[in-house]
C-alpha cells in the first residue's frame, strides 16, 4: 500500500446472531462504508474501502476532515490513504472502486465545488477529476453524480458541507443547467447528462410541482451497467412535504422513463434499488403496511415481492433474485429487540421464510433517528458470500462483515 503507516490489528468476533461475523475496523475511531447499493470490496475482494470519521455525534463543518482508508482483509491491516472534506455522515465521501484494485474514487471539495479523485491505493498516486462521484461504472470509465453542493438541502448526510458563503439552495423551478452529471474518467471531462427540466417533462401532470426547487438525489446503476435510476426530489419553501419520483434512462441519458410517479411514492415509502435482473426496481412502499414492492423500469408490472412479510430498512436482492437482505430503522419498533438493537434480516422470497440473522446496536434507544443516525446499510459482496454492514457494537461506528456461505 502507498502509505507505509500500516496499522496491524486483529478483527474481533461479533457474537449476537449468526456466525461467523467479524468487526473488521479497528477500535481507534469511527468508521462507515458507503451505502447498501455500493460494494466496499475491491474487485479482487481482498480490500475494503471505508471512511474514518473525526466524530460521530455531530454533522461535519466545512473544514472537518475525514480519512479515506483501505483494509487488507487477508492480512488484517489498514492504511489511512488521505483526508477529505467532501463527505457526509450517512454515506461518507462516496468511495467507489473502479475496474481493479488500483482504482478508487472518492469526493473532496474546494469552495463551492465538489469533485472526485481517482486514486491508486497501491502507489498513492491520485488525479483530480472534473466532476464528482455518486456511483462509478464497474470498468471505472464513467462517474455519475447529481450536484453534491446542493443535495444536503434535500437531506443532510449525502453530499458535502459547504461554507455559508458557498451554500445556496437550488433555484425555484426545473433548471436546464443542472441535474445528473457524467464524468469521462480517461478524458477527465464532465457533461450534463440529464437536466431537472427533462425530468419535469416526464411528469404527465406538472401542477403539483409548480414552485418547487428540483434536486436529484440517489443515482443508481443496474448490475448489467445498461441503465440508470435517478431519484428526483421537489422541495417547497412553504413547509410542504417534498414530492419524490423515480426516473430511469440508458447510460447515455436516452430513453428516459417515469418509473414511479410522485402519486405512488406514498407517505413513508423509501429506498429503491435495482433488482439484480436489471429490469425491475425493489422498493419499500407503504400500502396497507410497509411492503417490499417491485415495478419495471418504466413503471409497469407493479407487484409485492414478499407478501408474507413486512418491508423496511435498506433492501437488496441476491444475484439469483431469491433472497432479500435488509436492516431496520430504530423507528421501526416492530423489528427492535429488548436491547433496542436492529436486525439484519434475510427474506427467502421462494420459500416464503424470514431469518433474523444478526442483532446490532446502532445508537438505538436514543434520539438519533434524524441526521446523526447510524444505518447498517447491508450490502452483498459480488459473489453473495458476504454481507458488509455498519453498526455501533461498542458505542463507536464500526464496519462488520458476515460470512453467508454456511447459510
Amino acid at each position: 500500500m502507498a502509505n507505509r503507516n500500516i496499522k496491524h490489528y486483529e478483527f474481533r468476533t461479533y457474537h449476537k446472531g449468526m456466525q461467523p461475523v467479524q468487526i473488521v475496523t479497528p477500535d481507534d475511531g469511527y468508521y462507515i462504508h458507503n451505502f447498501f447499493d455500493v460494494k466496499p470490496w475491491s474487485p479482487s475482494g481482498r480490500y475494503l474501502a471505508v471512511l474514518k470519521l473525526p466524530f460521530q455525534d455531530k454533522l461535519p463543518r466545512p473544514n472537518d476532515e475525514a480519512t479515506v482508508c483501505v483494509i487488507d482483509l487477508h492480512n488484517q491491516q489498514m492504511v489511512e490513504l488521505c483526508t477529505t472534506t467532501g463527505w457526509g455522515i450517512q454515506v461518507g465521501a462516496h468511495l467507489c472502486w473502479g475496474a481493479n484494485d488500483e482504482e478508487l474514487f472518492f469526493n473532496d471539495k474546494e469552495g463551492n465545488r465538489v469533485y472526485a479523485y481517482k486514486m491508486n491505493p497501491i502507489t498513492g498516486e491520485k488525479v483530480r477529476l472534473s466532476g464528482s462521484v455518486y456511483q462509478a461504472t464497474k470498468d471505472g470509465r464513467y462517474l455519475y453524480s447529481p450536484n453534491l453542493s446542493v443535495i444536503n438541502f434535500a437531506q443532510m448526510g449525502y453530499g458535502a458541507t459547504l461554507a455559508p458563503e458557498h451554500s445556496t439552495p437550488p433555484p425555484i423551478g426545473a433548471s436546464e443547467e443542472d441535474g445528473l452529471w457524467r464524468t469521462d474518467v480517461d478524458a477527465n471531462r464532465t457533461i450534463l447528462l440529464f437536466s431537472y427540466k427533462q425530468a419535469l417533462e416526464l411528469l404527465p401532470d406538472k401542477r403539483d410541482v409548480e414552485g418547487a426547487r428540483f434536486t436529484f438525489f440517489h443515482v443508481k446503476i443496474n448490475a448489467q451497467q445498461t441503465r440508470l435510476m435517478q431519484v428526483v426530489r421537489c422541495l417547497f419553501d412553504n413547509g410542504r412535504t417534498d414530492l419524490r419520483f423515480i426516473i430511469t434512462m440508458n447510460m447515455d441519458g436516452t430513453d428516459a422513463k417515469l418509473a414511479l410517479p410522485y402519486e405512488l411514492w406514498l407517505n413513508g415509502s423509501h429506498h429503491p434499488d435495482w433488482h439484480t435482473n436489471g429490469k425491475e426496481i425493489l422498493m419499500n412502499i407503504q400500502l396497507n403496511r410497509m411492503r417490499f414492492c417491485l415495478f419495471g423500469k418504466d413503471g409497469q408490472s407493479f407487484r409485492i415481492a414478499a407478501p408474507f412479510t413486512t418491508g423496511g430498512g435498506h433492501p437488496s436482492f441476491s444475484n439469483d433474485g431469491r433472497y432479500i437482505v435488509t436492516d431496520a430503522y430504530t423507528s421501526e419498533k416492530e423489528f427492535l429487540n429488548e436491547r433496542f438493537e436492529v436486525p439484519i434480516r434475510l427474506i427467502d422470497t421462494l420459500a416464503g421464510t424470514e431469518q433474523r440473522l444478526i442483532d446490532i446496536w446502532t445508537l438505538g434507544g436514543t434520539d438519533v433517528q434524524g441526521n446523526l443516525r447510524c444505518d447498517p446499510h447491508p450490502v452483498w459482496s459480488e459473489d453473495n458470500r458476504y454481507i458488509c454492514f455498519n453498526g455501533t457494537p461498542e458505542g463507536r461506528r464500526q464496519v462488520l462483515i458476515a460470512d453467508m456461505s454456511k447459510l
